[in-house]
């Protein structure tokens, strides 16, 4: 789905927009020149509904050179074994992401505790994948007239990074589970999630200049994205937790 000259929407399940299987998370291409950039790459349980998306949308597969994850979680890496065997794309991660990927480790994503808990279907497993660039804030990726930068915002996960995206005179923020439509956060039981680095995350957020929000579920904004960092940092401020989607 096309929602801008350079940004379409591939994936989006049930947290979102209902385009492909009810786990994926939202899932971003953003054109760079003749290559296209993926971020997160989704739950990997129903590949051939994308690929539907992916034709109707006329991008190739083999265009999608790079893949550039947010975090481990599996709504949002665990189709990513199955995009870079696909695509032949470049996987790109922060350390902690990458070493939990590279393992499929499913304890240390809290996958086995989702899974028990009803959250996953009780068949759904885990495809561990190589990550081939492992990013830290002093790397960017530049691809074509796209300026990628990795920032750390943990929080939601211990390993939760995000990324600026420079491209066209403007800075795209997708921001995974960070930082969500309406100033609000993303809570939930599991060892890694810290309340005290999502408010840091949030305040950094908000003095991070970009112009659109590309979040890894619900609604995105195009322009003003930073409003919406602001508004979680109005709680934060006042000693209070953003609202959470979960």
């Amino acid at each position: 789905m096309r929602i801008d000259s350079e940004i379409h929407l591939v994936m989006s399940g049930g947290g979102g927009f209902d385009l492909t299987d009810a786990f994926d998370c939202n899932v971003f291409l953003v054109r760079a020149g003749a290559d296209w950039l993926m971020f997160d790459a989704g739950a990997g349980r129903d590949p051939e509904r994308v690929a539907e998306r992916l034709a109707g949308d006329g991008i190739a597969p083999a265009a999608i050179r790079h893949i550039f994850l947010t975090h481990a979680h599996a709504d949002h890496s665990g189709g990513v074994a199955h995009w870079r065997g696909v695509t032949g794309a470049t996987v790109h991660a922060g350390a902690a992401t990458a070493a939990m990927v590279e393992s499929g480790d499913e304890a240390a994503i809290s996958l086995d505790r989702a899974r028990a808990a009803g959250i996953y279907p009780a068949d759904y497993r885990y495809r561990a994948c190589p990550v081939d660039s492992v990013l830290t804030e002093a790397t960017p990726v530049t691809v074509g007239p796209a300026t990628v930068r990795m920032i750390e915002t943990p929080g939601h996960s211990r390993d939760h990074v995000s990324y600026l995206v420079d491209l066209a005179g403007r800075t795209l923020l997708i921001g995974g589970d960070a930082l969500f439509h309406g100033g609000k956060v993303a809570i939930q039981d599991i060892a890694d999630c810290d309340v005290s680095a999502i408010c840091r995350t949030v305040r950094r957020l908000a003095q991070t200049p970009f112009d659109a929000l590309l979040p890894g579920h619900l609604a995105f904004s195009l322009s003003g994205g930073r409003r919406h960092a602001e508004a979680a940092l109005a709680h934060v401020e006042a000693f209070r937790i953003p609202p959470s989607i979960i």
